[in-house]
């Protein structure tokens, strides 16, 4: 006999553990399981490029406790999703056969991979979850030369932390700057001298394009500009495309992601998808943390029969690294659509960015005390005249 449960929420990140909390606050006695595809409990996975020097204990950066979930009747299960069969409403999850009503896809994103550029022998590793940090600092023997592939949050962070092992590192972006995505010049420039500063080697404009052999176990990564450059290791972290082998597979519509509509419904009446796996309309997929935890909670409680809306909404980004805070919102750079205001004052940075004299986006640095402040007056649009009164 086939096991069925109300509701199947396929992945355990911030979506997927909101989804399934949502549920239970609008259903106290649908069945839910809650599909977890690690060997631990759902955790922040935020947090895991920060703490890589210091490392963690399994269960440490867990979202919720072990007893949340049986006081919440969530039935948590380790185990892989193979196929997900929408005619009949099944999945199979190792060797169960398992029959669901309403199903939440939240099967989040994996690495952009650079095969087959970096061959798999040549010391290389991804970094996405709890199992690379414990294997990276299980081979981490100190003064080695690692190389960390990507300029974004993550790269930055693995830097730092790369760093405080004790190694030498060489970082490589693509961009011409750091944090192409989020940051100005300015910021982006203040980084890349920080990482000057600490010994980094900073390769932008650039990307690898063979690699070769040396002796033992010393390797040489070819670059597209410049000299070789020898190391031990190499880290990739060059950003995530959303996961969705098994939707594009069961025949749900996807693009980029898997498209859904404003009620964060797929092209199958009964299955949702929420978080970094999400495509919305005109391509959107968010990638951001606070995102996923909003659309996990829509998509939890409309898959109960509710019919909440998912509006965009503009999400900061913050990266703490090398003891300064970066801080970006919406910014509008070089879009002449919008009006800028550039505020310096000692180690500190402002970029604020207004439409029709309303504050709609920011960059900032080292004021983290005003960091909420900002990012609730561009979500209520504050007019320009009241928030320069906050800001030097």
């Amino acid at each position: 006999m086939l096991k069925y449960y109300d509701y199947v929420v396929i992945g355990s990140g911030i979506a997927g553990i909101n989804a399934s909390e949502s549920i239970r606050k609008q259903d106290a006695s649908g069945k839910i399981l809650l599909i977890n595809g690690e060997d631990r409990l759902p955790y922040k996975r935020t947090s895991i490029s920060k703490r890589l020097s210091a490392g963690f204990q399994k269960e440490e950066l867990a979202l919720k406790p072990v007893e949340w979930y049986e006081q919440m009747t969530i039935e948590l299960v380790n185990g892989t999703v193979s196929q997900v069969l929408l005619e009949t409403k099944e999945l199979i999850l190792g060797n169960e056969k398992i029959q669901w009503n309403k199903l939440i896809m939240c099967t989040g994103s994996k690495p952009v991979e650079i095969y087959p550029i970096l061959p798999p022998w040549a010391g290389l590793h991804y970094f996405r979850n709890a199992a690379d940090v414990d294997f990276i600092r299980s081979q981490n023997k100190g003064n080695e030369h690692i190389v960390i592939i990507g300029g974004g949050v993550q790269g930055i962070e693995l830097t730092e932390q790369m760093l405080s092992l004790g190694n030498k590192v060489s970082l490589i972006h693509h961009a011409k700057m750091l944090m192409n995505r989020h940051f100005d010049d300015f910021m982006a420039d203040h980084l890349g001298q920080l990482l000057k500063e600490k010994g980094v080697e900073v390769f932008l404009e650039t990307q690898a394009i063979a690699m070769q052999k040396i002796e033992n176990k010393c390797f040489e990564i070819i670059l597209d500009r410049g000299e070789p450059l020898r190391y031990d290791k190499i880290i990739v972290s060059i950003g995530t495309m959303p996961d969705i082998h098994l939707a594009s597979e069961a025949g749900l519509k996807t693009n980029k992601g898997i498209l859904v509509d404003q009620f964060l419904k797929t092209s199958h009446p009964d299955v949702y998808a929420a978080g970094d796996v999400a495509e919305h309309s005109g391509g959107l997929v968010s990638g951001l943390w606070h995102a996923a935890e909003k659309q996990g909670m829509i998509a939890g409680a409309n898959a109960t029969g509710k019919q909440f809306e998912f509006e965009k909404t503009n999400f900061r980004l913050k990266l703490n690294a090398f003891n300064q805070y970066y801080f970006s919102m919406n910014p509008q750079i070089d879009n002449p659509e919008f009006e800028d205001v550039i505020c310096q004052k000692d180690d500190k940075y402002y970029r604020l960015f207004f439409a029709e004299e309303r504050l709609c986006g920011a960059l900032m640095m080292n004021d983290k005390d005003k960091a909420k402040l900002l990012e609730t007056a561009i979500r209520e649009s504050v007019e320009r005249v009241e928030i320069m009164r906050v800001f030097p």
